[in-house]
């Protein structure tokens, strides 16, 4: 993979020295950069009928989590989530509804091939499984085709494979050879679906330049005469202009241009870009792009420019980095427990304001990073790494669980889900069920059913090795155990008095 993965080596040493400065600033807090931290390929979703909000998806490069898909809100940049966790995965593209999500990913063998996901990043499913690697999938207006890129022995070209026609793949256009210093870059359809937009390759950076095909009549025309095109294409919704960065007309620094499709007229947009992706808003109002490594949006006329993501800037880097792996290592082990069935051990709310009520059966269906930015701080240290865990209950998702480092995700874990049937596993009588689920309290029950109907106490009032305990919830009420059943039970507000007992 050292040809297609060049990019970043290809950049001219301009591009480094822009970032180096332009982050220079975050250094007076007193903070470190990481180098772990490294964006490319955003996208943006439009809202879908489940996700009342848009969305941005985006590769990031990072040391401990690999190369991953993310996913972030430009109106809630703080909260960043990982959608894929393993091997190789770059290349994010939104379907036109904002449900899937299509991307290149690599398989067993090292092979990248193409992918597609749900928007969360459950259900991944294979798309391609041939020897030759597969890179950029661009899903169409319609989402019934992909154009890709493939590379043959040393030759690419631009593929489109037909959903509605078994993964039906045919040739559009042969963009070239490459070499160890080609820069490739994604396709893009027009919103009509009758062409596509993609980089004629060159053994010479500076001859490569934008190409326009008719998708039936294999027509070509060239549409930009400059060359040194960098990697990213994006079609305006309206039809008129395609957006790419190339190097900048008045320094050799890359800047974002919009290109007119008709005439070719060029306008320069934004400057000191990194040539790594670009994508209008579904409205094309707005653009997204990438600058300093890091994604930033703006006005589609290049106004208003803001930074969405930010790098890593951490005092303490060695412990910023233990903090990363062992969220990343949490993680791979509850992907373990994907697809199992699990009870609820408490009521739970869901991110929806939905209430889920304890003892449901549920699925586990996906778990995924998701890191918690400390507001406009610049030093991220005090970021919160969590993981959140989607339920599937009844053929619905719900997204609930927030499992915290600080608690330790496993341990946390544990103390959300029983992993059997707890109705099945323990004899009790149908009373103390219908208790634990109504929060209340029956003479006789074993501090195990109290822990399930009210959960961890605020305060035990006498050693926990007697048998004779006192426990003490603030605003519920005490109980007193003896022998290790229930012997009295004083409510103060929200849980009544059940007189009867446990049997």
């Amino acid at each position: 993979m050292g040809k297609l993965n060049s990019t970043f080596r290809r950049l001219p040493g301009f591009v480094f020295l822009a970032v180096f400065f332009a982050a220079a600033p975050m250094l007076q807090a007193g903070g470190k950069i990481s180098d772990e931290d490294r964006c490319e390929y955003p996208v943006w979703s439009v809202k879908s009928a489940e996700k009342n909000c848009e969305r941005i998806a985006y590769a990031l490069v990072s040391k401990v989590f690999g190369t991953q898909v993310w996913v972030v809100r430009p109106d809630l940049p703080q909260n960043k989530l990982m959608l894929t966790s393993k091997s190789w995965n770059r290349h994010p593209y939104w379907s036109w509804d904002g449900t899937k999500l299509a991307f290149a990913g690599g398989d067993a063998n090292g092979v990248q091939q193409l992918w597609i996901m749900d928007d969360d990043g459950g259900g991944p499913k294979q798309l391609t499984d041939t020897a030759e690697d597969k890179l950029y999938p661009v899903l169409s207006p319609q989402y019934n085709r992909i154009a890709y890129f493939s590379v043959v022995k040393e030759q690419a070209t631009v593929n489109i494979m037909d959903l509605d026609k078994n993964n039906e793949v045919k040739v559009v256009a042969r963009c070239g050879n490459i070499t160890q210093n080609t820069v490739l870059s994604p396709a893009a359809w027009s919103p009509d679906m009758k062409y596509l937009a993609y980089v004629k390759l060159d053994s010479e950076f500076k001859n490569e330049n934008v190409y326009i095909i008719d998708i039936n009549s294999r027509e070509e025309r060239q549409l930009t005469k400059n060359g040194y095109i960098g990697s990213g294409l994006a079609w305006s919704p309206d039809g008129n202009s395609i957006l790419f960065p190339a190097p900048s007309v008045n320094s050799r620094n890359f800047s974002l241009f919009k290109c007119d499709v008709n005439t070719g007229e060029l306008s320069e947009l934004i400057p000191l870009v990194t040539p790594l992706g670009a994508a209008f808003s579904p409205s094309g109002k707005k653009i997204c792009y990438v600058k300093n490594y890091q994604i930033w949006s703006a006005d589609a006329d290049g106004r208003n420019q803001r930074q969405v993501t930010v790098p890593e800037v951490v005092v303490d880097l060695k412990a910023w980095e233990v903090r990363k792996k062992q969220n990343m290592a949490a993680l791979l082990k509850l992907k373990e427990f994907v697809g199992h069935k699990v009870w609820l051990r408490k009521n739970i709310w869901t991110s929806a304001g939905q209430k889920l009520n304890k003892l449901t059966e549920c699925e586990l269906s996906n778990v995924r990073n998701k890191i918690m930015l400390p507001g406009k701080e610049v030093v991220t240290d005090k970021a919160s790494f969590t993981i959140e865990i989607e339920l599937k209950i009844e053929g619905k998702k719900f997204f609930v669980v927030y499992l915290n480092e600080i608690d330790g995700y496993l341990e946390d874990f544990s103390r959300f889900f029983f992993f059997e049937d707890p109705v099945k596993t323990r004899n009790w009588p149908a009373s103390i069920w219908e208790a634990i689920k109504n929060r209340d309290v029956l003479i006789g029950m074993t501090p195990e059913q109290v822990l399930l109907s009210l959960g961890e106490p605020s305060e035990m009032l006498s050693n926990p090795s007697s048998r004779n305990e006192i426990w003490d919830y603030k605003f519920i009420g005490t109980i007193s155990f003896e022998n290790g059943r229930v012997k009295e039970f004083k409510p103060v507000m929200s849980i009544k008095y059940s007189g009867g007992g446990a049997k």
